[in-house]
């Protein structure tokens, strides 16, 4: 009789074993600033009983940052008053008669989500499932990309299945529930909006998922460099292939230039090389200048030969009420 497989599960495999919450931790007073009751993501009155682990926390992140998984925010039961200490079901009023405060000046029902700022406008979309940040009046939701929009590009905007669950392809984190604001290119991609300005800082100006400019590029610039900088004589009737990144237009025997092609359709120098028909002769020249325009500022704009005008305010999308604040992220998302 052969012996059946002893399996060994790795220690970091098994599940973390909670330690339980002490009196003094669920009671304890927390506050957002002082004297006004909350964390340092919220102010709110209350404090929310995790389903999963039974555990009190002020809010969804606060238990996020503090455990090894995340909280189902629609599976809340249970808040506890930070006013009197009374455990109740959830509701936005203490039920203690006694005491009978509001725990914010917000209240969802479904996202049990609270929060006491009322500079900040909130709504819940019920298409994203949670609630976000703005007016309810100034976002459109797409059901085929899963995102609310402003309405002034919600008609022009390029539709991508589920993009609004897509994560940033910067920095990888998610998207949806986070509390960063966020950006969607004109080719529909989406990155959190500190992650797009570092792109541009890095003057980078491709979407990093398609590749397609970030923007309205002006090429002129680098047009006159291209023109100005004459091949080597020994390329001389050397071509290649191109595919434009912008226009999808792939084009053919176009005279090589190591400063890049332009798309002969949008006239676009975001193209990629995609084959290369070359003629040299050794014989002759093989210097190449790179002869820069009088008119550039050789020290604000050195080694950037774009550029870019952006209209960012058009394209910010909307945040997690968890979440602070996005473009089409959750709250934006809170």
């Amino acid at each position: 009789m052969q012996n059946k497989p002893t399996f060994i599960i790795p220690q970091n495999l098994l599940p973390k074993q909670i330690k339980p919450q002490t009196d003094e931790e669920i009671y304890a007073k927390s506050y957002n600033k002082e004297d006004i009751l909350g964390c340092k993501h919220y102010s709110r009155n209350c404090k929310i009983k995790a389903f999963c682990c039974q555990r009190f926390y002020v809010c969804r992140l606060c238990h996020n940052e503090n455990l090894d998984h995340e909280i189902n925010r629609h599976a809340t039961k249970e808040i506890l008053c930070m006013f009197c200490d009374t455990i109740q079901p959830v509701s936005n009023q203490c039920a203690n008669k006694e005491c009978k405060k509001q725990f914010g000046h917000y209240f969802c029902d479904i996202c049990v989500f609270f929060d006491n700022d009322q500079s900040k406008s909130l709504f819940h979309c019920d298409g994203c499932g949670i609630c976000r940040v703005g007016k309810r009046e100034n976002y459109i939701h797409c059901d085929k990309c899963k995102l609310c929009l402003a309405p002034q590009i919600f008609k022009s905007h390029n539709c991508i299945q589920d993009i609004g669950m897509s994560n940033c392809p910067i920095c990888m984190d998610d998207i949806f529930s986070s509390r960063e604001e966020s950006m969607t290119l004109d080719c529909g991609h989406r990155l959190h909006y500190p992650c797009y300005k570092d792109l541009i800082a890095s003057k980078s100006y491709k979407c990093p998922i398609c590749k397609k400019s970030l923007g309205k590029l002006d090429w002129s610039r680098h047009d006159r460099l291209v023109q100005r900088s004459r091949m080597p004589e020994m390329y001389a009737g050397s071509t290649v292939s191109i595919l434009c990144n912008d226009c999808n237009v792939k084009s053919s025997d176009l005279p090589l230039h190591f400063l890049g092609q332009k798309c002969p359709k949008c006239e676009s120098f975001n193209t990629t090389e995609t084959s290369r028909n070359l003629t040299i002769d050794k014989t002759k020249s093989s210097d190449f200048v790179v002869v820069q325009d009088d008119e550039s500022n050789t020290e604000d704009d050195e080694g950037d030969d774009t550029s870019v005008s952006f209209e960012e305010g058009d394209e910010e999308d909307e945040q997690d009420e968890d979440d602070e604040q996005g473009d089409q992220t959750d709250e934006n998302n809170n």
